[in-house]
């Protein structure tokens, strides 16, 4: 399955993979790691925090998208991650045009409702492949388009043996999160799926609110577990549970 998300960047006994950093012309740098394996991904995200920093120097780190492929490895019962990318560049928070909101900013029942219909038409477009209006719905940062926005949908539907639908349960609202790409206000949502193939899911979609009743959809970042994990493998409740740690 595949991931992409702006950072909300989220550690190992055995040594971290490689971590290549190189300038991208016009766009600030990109970290890779070709594999992340179980028990590595937040020792790897720290240290590329500590690398993104060494190389902004006196300026702040924005971090962008990020994009890696997940791999169940069934035989030990983990996700590996695949073709880990970082992108971040380097800003000076005084001429920085991204303003936070109040400390004590709280949603409205209208903000609230207006951010869960936003997020509701996205998974349902996710469900019906219209990857053209997906790709409409997604921050500019992601540099998504129709083509990608495909995959995400085939990845959503393809445990599904019957009809079904994606469905959300807000978790909250964050405010100026210190990892995010902006600050302001951002709401998670978790997703979850009655469709017949599918076990459950783990993760969710972060969305960004630019302004009073207008959204984006900041980070994509689902897994869904196919029901074939159980029946023909025989996991336990805590094999998948471990599927969703990373």
């Amino acid at each position: 399955m595949t991931a992409i998300i702006l950072a909300a960047l989220m550690a190992s006994a055995q040594p971290l993979p490689p971590i290549k950093v190189e300038a991208v012309p016009g766009k600030g740098f990109a970290a890779t790691v070709a594999t992340i394996d179980a028990d590595q991904y937040d020792p790897v995200v720290d240290r590329i925090k500590i690398l993104a920093e060494q190389r902004c120097g006196a300026r702040k780190v924005r971090f962008g998208r990020y994009f890696f492929d997940n791999q169940i490895d069934v035989e030990r019962g983990v996700t590996v991650i695949k073709d880990f990318r970082q992108a971040f560049s380097c800003f000076d928070p005084a001429t920085d045009p991204y303003k936070p909101v109040p400390a004590d900013w709280k949603p409205s029942a209208a903000e609230t409702t207006g951010a869960t219909r936003f997020a509701q038409r996205f998974v349902d477009n996710l469900d019906a492949g219209n990857t053209v209006l997906l790709a409409k719905m997604m921050d500019p940062a992601l540099e998504t388009n129709p083509t990608e926005m495909k995959r995400f949908s085939d990845e959503a539907k393809m445990y599904q043996t019957g009809p079904g639908e994606f469905t959300l349960r807000l978790d909250g609202w964050m405010t100026n999160p210190p990892d995010a790409i902006y600050p302001g206000a951002y709401a998670y949502f978790a997703v979850l799926s009655s469709h017949p193939g599918i076990a459950g899911t783990c993760g969710g979609i972060l969305l960004y609110r630019l302004r009073d009743g207008e959204y984006q959809i900041s980070q994509y970042d689902v897994r869904y577990i196919s029901q074939r994990l159980i029946d023909e493998e025989g996991f336990s409740d805590e094999e998948l549970n471990r599927l969703c740690k990373r």
